[in-house]
């Protein structure tokens, strides 16, 4: 285990909390809590650019691989997971185009359900 990894991991997740926090906080302060989405748009948007451009500057050599474990796992993870995933289906695409489309419709499909269920759950559990 190289805890020189886990330990840029932890701070750039920490940043890019922050940062998600403060992104949304300002589009709800600023448009109304109905907004919420363009805020979740625009960091999911934002962080699968940015995870993008890591990966080929890691894949060019032209950043450290401690520089993109602490920006692409760290403040990528931290800000959006979308941002992993959209470079899972990515580089899934090139090989298998069948196989990227399964992983990101399956992915989207499951994970809503799980959400409702997750919601449904906590409904017939929790008393109001």
């Amino acid at each position: 285990m190289d805890w020189r990894s886990v330990a840029l991991v932890a701070a750039g997740a920490a940043i890019g909390g922050v940062l998600r926090y403060l992104i949304g906080a300002w589009t709800v302060t600023r448009f109304g809590v109905q907004t919420s989405w363009l805020a979740t748009g625009f960091i999911n948007v934002s962080g699968s650019l940015l995870i993008g451009a890591v990966a080929q500057l890691a894949m060019q050599g032209a950043v450290s691989p401690l520089v993109r474990v602490f920006a692409a796992v760290g403040i990528l993870g931290g800000y959006t997971t979308f941002s992993s995933f959209a470079l899972e289906i990515a580089l899934l695409t090139p090989g298998s185009a069948a196989m990227a489309a399964i992983y990101a419709g399956g992915s989207v499909v499951i994970g809503v359900g799980a959400a409702l269920l997750g919601g449904g759950l906590v409904r017939a559990i929790v008393p109001r």
